[in-house]
Protein backbone atom coordinates (compact mmCIF):
# COMPACT_ATOMS: atom_id res chain seq x y z
CA UNK A 1 0.00 0.00 0.00
CA UNK A 2 1.57 3.59 -0.71
CA UNK A 3 0.73 5.12 2.59
CA UNK A 4 2.54 8.30 1.30
CA UNK A 5 -0.96 8.49 -1.27
CA UNK A 6 -3.11 7.79 1.54
CA UNK A 7 -1.57 9.88 4.02
CA UNK A 8 -2.24 12.71 1.21
CA UNK A 9 -5.95 11.56 0.53
CA UNK A 10 -6.64 11.29 4.44
CA UNK A 11 -5.25 14.78 5.29
CA UNK A 12 -6.50 16.72 2.36
CA UNK A 13 -10.19 14.76 3.49
CA UNK A 14 -10.16 15.37 6.89
CA UNK A 15 -8.96 19.25 5.85
CA UNK A 16 -12.13 20.00 4.05
CA UNK A 17 -14.15 17.67 6.24
CA UNK A 18 -13.37 19.90 9.52
CA UNK A 19 -14.34 22.93 7.52
CA UNK A 20 -17.69 21.17 6.12
CA UNK A 21 -18.01 20.18 9.90
CA UNK A 22 -17.51 23.93 11.37
CA UNK A 23 -19.61 25.12 9.21
CA UNK A 24 -22.52 23.00 9.18
CA UNK A 25 -22.03 22.54 13.17
CA UNK A 26 -22.32 26.99 13.39
CA UNK A 27 -25.49 26.76 11.17
CA UNK A 28 -27.28 23.96 12.85
CA UNK A 29 -26.34 25.40 16.18
CA UNK A 30 -27.64 28.78 15.05
CA UNK A 31 -31.33 27.99 13.40
CA UNK A 32 -31.78 25.20 16.36
CA UNK A 33 -30.06 26.62 19.37
CA UNK A 34 -31.49 30.47 18.63
CA UNK A 35 -34.56 29.37 16.10
CA UNK A 36 -32.69 31.28 13.53
CA UNK A 37 -34.67 30.05 10.36
CA UNK A 38 -31.78 29.74 7.97
CA UNK A 39 -31.77 26.38 6.71
CA UNK A 40 -34.27 24.69 4.11
CA UNK A 41 -36.95 22.86 5.07
CA UNK A 42 -35.97 19.97 3.48
CA UNK A 43 -31.58 20.44 4.83
CA UNK A 44 -33.00 21.38 8.61
CA UNK A 45 -34.75 17.80 9.06
CA UNK A 46 -31.55 15.78 8.44
CA UNK A 47 -28.98 18.33 9.47
CA UNK A 48 -28.43 17.06 12.87
CA UNK A 49 -27.62 13.37 11.25
CA UNK A 50 -25.54 15.15 8.37
CA UNK A 51 -22.95 16.95 10.95
CA UNK A 52 -22.95 13.84 13.05
CA UNK A 53 -22.11 11.57 9.81
CA UNK A 54 -19.64 14.29 8.71
CA UNK A 55 -17.76 15.02 12.28
CA UNK A 56 -17.38 10.65 12.30
CA UNK A 57 -15.81 10.84 9.37
CA UNK A 58 -13.31 13.85 10.16
CA UNK A 59 -12.37 11.90 12.83
CA UNK A 60 -11.96 8.46 10.98
CA UNK A 61 -9.91 10.76 8.59
CA UNK A 62 -7.41 12.73 11.08
CA UNK A 63 -6.95 8.80 12.68
CA UNK A 64 -5.94 7.43 9.63
CA UNK A 65 -3.49 10.47 8.44
CA UNK A 66 -1.98 9.84 11.49
CA UNK A 67 -1.92 6.06 11.21
CA UNK A 68 -0.62 6.79 8.04
CA UNK A 69 2.40 9.53 8.89
CA UNK A 70 3.58 6.94 11.36
CA UNK A 71 3.77 3.93 8.33
CA UNK A 72 5.73 6.73 6.13
CA UNK A 73 8.07 7.63 9.01
CA UNK A 74 9.10 4.07 9.50
CA UNK A 75 9.31 3.03 5.27
CA UNK A 76 11.71 6.23 5.20
CA UNK A 77 13.69 5.02 8.30
CA UNK A 78 13.51 1.30 6.48
CA UNK A 79 14.86 2.30 3.13
CA UNK A 80 17.59 4.68 4.38
CA UNK A 81 19.08 1.49 6.30
CA UNK A 82 18.26 -0.66 3.01
CA UNK A 83 19.59 2.48 0.36
CA UNK A 84 16.46 1.53 -1.17
CA UNK A 85 15.05 4.24 -3.22
CA UNK A 86 11.07 4.62 -3.22
CA UNK A 87 10.21 2.88 -6.57
CA UNK A 88 6.88 1.11 -5.83
CA UNK A 89 4.92 4.84 -5.63
CA UNK A 90 4.18 4.18 -9.39
CA UNK A 91 3.31 0.64 -9.04
CA UNK A 92 1.42 0.78 -6.58
CA UNK A 93 -0.80 4.61 -8.15
CA UNK A 94 -2.80 2.11 -9.94
CA UNK A 95 -3.54 -0.16 -7.96
CA UNK A 96 -4.32 1.95 -4.80
CA UNK A 97 -6.91 3.76 -7.36
CA UNK A 98 -8.92 0.15 -8.37
CA UNK A 99 -9.22 -0.21 -4.43
CA UNK A 100 -10.27 3.28 -4.05
CA UNK A 101 -12.99 2.92 -7.01
CA UNK A 102 -14.14 -0.51 -5.65
CA UNK A 103 -14.58 0.86 -1.86
CA UNK A 104 -16.49 4.03 -3.35
CA UNK A 105 -18.74 1.45 -5.25
CA UNK A 106 -19.10 -0.91 -2.44
CA UNK A 107 -20.36 2.13 -0.38
CA UNK A 108 -22.61 3.03 -2.61
CA UNK A 109 -24.43 -0.64 -3.01
CA UNK A 110 -24.31 -0.75 0.70
CA UNK A 111 -26.13 3.15 1.34
CA UNK A 112 -28.77 1.90 -1.50
CA UNK A 113 -29.03 -1.55 0.11
CA UNK A 114 -29.11 0.03 3.56
CA UNK A 115 -32.12 2.62 2.58
CA UNK A 116 -34.22 -0.38 0.89
CA UNK A 117 -34.11 -2.59 3.68
CA UNK A 118 -35.25 0.73 6.14
CA UNK A 119 -37.88 1.03 3.84
CA UNK A 120 -38.81 -3.04 3.97
CA UNK A 121 -38.49 -2.91 7.73
CA UNK A 122 -40.85 0.23 7.78
CA UNK A 123 -43.25 -0.95 5.71
CA UNK A 124 -43.60 -3.98 7.65
CA UNK A 125 -43.84 -2.11 10.89
CA UNK A 126 -47.04 -0.13 9.45
CA UNK A 127 -48.54 -3.31 8.47
CA UNK A 128 -48.37 -5.05 11.82
CA UNK A 129 -49.09 -1.89 13.06
CA UNK A 130 -52.30 -1.48 11.34
CA UNK A 131 -52.90 -5.60 12.07
CA UNK A 132 -52.60 -5.23 15.50
CA UNK A 133 -55.14 -1.74 15.34
CA UNK A 134 -57.80 -3.84 13.55
CA UNK A 135 -57.66 -6.65 15.80
CA UNK A 136 -58.09 -4.36 18.74
CA UNK A 137 -60.88 -2.08 17.23
CA UNK A 138 -63.27 -5.39 16.13
CA UNK A 139 -62.80 -6.67 19.76
CA UNK A 140 -63.61 -4.20 21.24
CA UNK A 141 -66.38 -3.59 19.35
CA UNK A 142 -67.10 -6.92 19.74
CA UNK A 143 -67.11 -6.71 23.38
CA UNK A 144 -69.83 -3.61 23.54
CA UNK A 145 -72.12 -5.59 20.85
CA UNK A 146 -72.20 -8.84 23.30
CA UNK A 147 -73.26 -6.27 26.07
CA UNK A 148 -76.10 -4.55 24.14
CA UNK A 149 -78.85 -6.59 24.70
CA UNK A 150 -78.32 -6.54 28.77
CA UNK A 151 -78.05 -2.75 28.39
CA UNK A 152 -81.41 -1.76 26.38
CA UNK A 153 -83.39 -4.20 28.80
CA UNK A 154 -82.21 -2.46 31.55
CA UNK A 155 -83.99 0.97 30.68
CA UNK A 156 -87.26 0.60 32.57
CA UNK A 157 -90.77 0.96 31.28
CA UNK A 158 -91.04 4.37 32.65
CA UNK A 159 -87.62 5.44 31.24
CA UNK A 160 -88.78 3.97 28.07
CA UNK A 161 -92.05 6.06 28.44
CA UNK A 162 -90.26 9.50 28.82
CA UNK A 163 -88.18 8.63 25.44
CA UNK A 164 -91.17 8.77 23.38
CA UNK A 165 -91.27 12.72 22.81
CA UNK A 166 -87.89 13.95 23.69
CA UNK A 167 -87.08 13.53 27.92
CA UNK A 168 -89.12 15.64 30.56
CA UNK A 169 -87.03 17.31 33.17
CA UNK A 170 -88.33 14.94 35.84
CA UNK A 171 -87.13 11.55 34.01
CA UNK A 172 -83.90 13.18 33.40
CA UNK A 173 -82.23 11.50 37.03
CA UNK A 174 -83.43 8.36 35.94
CA UNK A 175 -82.04 8.09 32.80
CA UNK A 176 -78.85 10.05 34.27
CA UNK A 177 -78.20 7.24 36.72
CA UNK A 178 -79.07 4.43 33.79
CA UNK A 179 -76.21 5.84 31.62
CA UNK A 180 -73.79 6.37 34.62
CA UNK A 181 -74.52 2.86 35.22
CA UNK A 182 -73.98 1.90 31.82
CA UNK A 183 -70.75 3.33 31.49
CA UNK A 184 -69.44 2.33 35.11
CA UNK A 185 -70.40 -1.80 34.28
CA UNK A 186 -69.28 -1.72 30.44
CA UNK A 187 -65.46 -2.85 30.27
CA UNK A 188 -63.45 -0.09 28.71
CA UNK A 189 -65.41 2.43 30.33
CA UNK A 190 -67.05 3.78 27.02
CA UNK A 191 -68.22 7.12 26.33
CA UNK A 192 -72.05 6.47 26.70
CA UNK A 193 -74.91 8.37 24.19
CA UNK A 194 -78.76 8.71 24.02
CA UNK A 195 -80.59 9.52 20.94
CA UNK A 196 -84.11 10.30 20.95
CA UNK A 197 -86.82 12.04 18.50
CA UNK A 198 -87.96 15.43 20.26
CA UNK A 199 -90.18 18.35 19.77
CA UNK A 200 -90.41 20.62 16.42
CA UNK A 201 -88.77 23.17 15.62
CA UNK A 202 -86.00 20.08 16.07
CA UNK A 203 -86.00 16.67 14.74
CA UNK A 204 -83.27 14.74 17.24
CA UNK A 205 -81.29 15.27 20.44
CA UNK A 206 -78.08 13.56 21.62
CA UNK A 207 -78.53 13.35 25.71
CA UNK A 208 -75.21 12.45 27.87
CA UNK A 209 -74.68 12.44 31.66
CA UNK A 210 -73.57 15.03 33.83
CA UNK A 211 -71.52 12.44 35.52
CA UNK A 212 -73.59 12.30 38.90
CA UNK A 213 -74.13 16.56 39.00
CA UNK A 214 -76.90 18.71 38.11
CA UNK A 215 -78.00 22.12 37.38
CA UNK A 216 -80.67 24.07 38.91
CA UNK A 217 -83.03 25.32 35.97
CA UNK A 218 -85.00 28.94 36.34
CA UNK A 219 -87.93 26.79 37.13
CA UNK A 220 -86.27 25.60 40.16
CA UNK A 221 -86.11 21.90 38.68
CA UNK A 222 -82.96 20.48 38.25
CA UNK A 223 -80.89 19.00 34.83
CA UNK A 224 -79.14 15.99 35.10
CA UNK A 225 -78.26 15.49 31.30
CA UNK A 226 -76.92 17.24 28.65
CA UNK A 227 -78.52 18.03 25.64
CA UNK A 228 -77.72 18.69 21.98
CA UNK A 229 -80.66 19.50 19.88
CA UNK A 230 -80.43 18.78 16.18
CA UNK A 231 -82.41 20.27 13.22
CA UNK A 232 -81.45 17.30 11.41
CA UNK A 233 -77.98 15.42 10.75
CA UNK A 234 -75.30 17.21 9.03
CA UNK A 235 -74.56 14.19 6.46
CA UNK A 236 -76.26 12.59 4.11
CA UNK A 237 -75.32 9.01 5.38
CA UNK A 238 -75.84 9.94 8.92
CA UNK A 239 -79.32 11.04 7.93
CA UNK A 240 -80.11 7.92 6.44
CA UNK A 241 -78.91 5.80 8.57
CA UNK A 242 -80.42 7.32 11.81
CA UNK A 243 -83.78 7.38 10.31
CA UNK A 244 -83.46 3.55 9.01
CA UNK A 245 -82.60 2.47 12.49
CA UNK A 246 -85.58 4.64 14.07
CA UNK A 247 -87.52 2.40 11.92
CA UNK A 248 -85.90 -0.54 13.68
CA UNK A 249 -83.20 -1.48 11.09
CA UNK A 250 -80.34 -3.77 12.17
CA UNK A 251 -77.58 -1.60 10.40
CA UNK A 252 -73.65 -1.65 10.87
CA UNK A 253 -71.87 1.60 9.16
CA UNK A 254 -67.75 1.20 8.23
CA UNK A 255 -65.14 1.96 9.47
CA UNK A 256 -63.42 5.68 9.57
CA UNK A 257 -67.50 7.25 9.26
CA UNK A 258 -67.25 10.11 11.34
CA UNK A 259 -70.94 11.35 11.79
CA UNK A 260 -72.34 14.37 15.28
CA UNK A 261 -73.90 10.89 16.75
CA UNK A 262 -72.08 8.04 15.25
CA UNK A 263 -68.36 8.09 15.01
CA UNK A 264 -66.81 4.70 13.45
CA UNK A 265 -63.09 5.93 13.78
CA UNK A 266 -63.04 4.76 16.72
CA UNK A 267 -64.90 0.75 18.03
CA UNK A 268 -68.66 1.38 18.76
CA UNK A 269 -71.53 -0.40 18.87
CA UNK A 270 -75.33 0.71 19.58
CA UNK A 271 -78.87 -0.58 20.28
CA UNK A 272 -82.30 0.27 20.33
CA UNK A 273 -84.63 1.28 23.28
CA UNK A 274 -88.18 0.29 22.51
CA UNK A 275 -91.77 1.78 23.74
CA UNK A 276 -94.75 -0.26 22.42
CA UNK A 277 -92.55 -2.01 19.62
CA UNK A 278 -91.48 1.24 18.21
CA UNK A 279 -88.02 2.54 18.67
CA UNK A 280 -87.82 5.56 20.94
CA UNK A 281 -84.48 6.09 21.45
CA UNK A 282 -80.59 4.51 20.62
CA UNK A 283 -78.11 4.27 22.86
CA UNK A 284 -74.55 4.57 21.56
CA UNK A 285 -70.80 2.86 23.22
CA UNK A 286 -67.96 4.21 21.79
CA UNK A 287 -64.59 3.16 23.34
CA UNK A 288 -60.93 3.41 22.63
CA UNK A 289 -58.85 1.14 20.34
CA UNK A 290 -56.40 1.30 22.86
CA UNK A 291 -58.94 -0.18 25.23
CA UNK A 292 -59.49 -3.17 23.75
CA UNK A 293 -56.59 -4.74 26.99
CA UNK A 294 -59.07 -3.87 29.39
CA UNK A 295 -61.30 -6.42 28.27
CA UNK A 296 -60.88 -10.35 30.08
CA UNK A 297 -60.57 -12.92 27.05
Amino acid sequence: MNHRLALKISTTFAIYAFLLTTVGTVLWTLDTMLSWDILPDWLESCAAAIVTIVGTLTAFSVVVSLMCSAAVVAENVAHRRLGQTETLAGKMSRRTKAIAWALTGVAVVALVVFQQVDVYRAEKTRLATREKHAQNYFKAQDAMRERMPGIVSGFTPAMCADMTLSIPVEGEKSISEMLDAIQASTPMNPEVKLMVRTAEPYKYEIVTTRKGSYVKQPSGSYSYLSRDKLVDLPSVWERDTVAAIFEGAELTVPHGRRGAFIDTREPCAWGLVRHEDKVVGIVLLRASVNSAYMIND
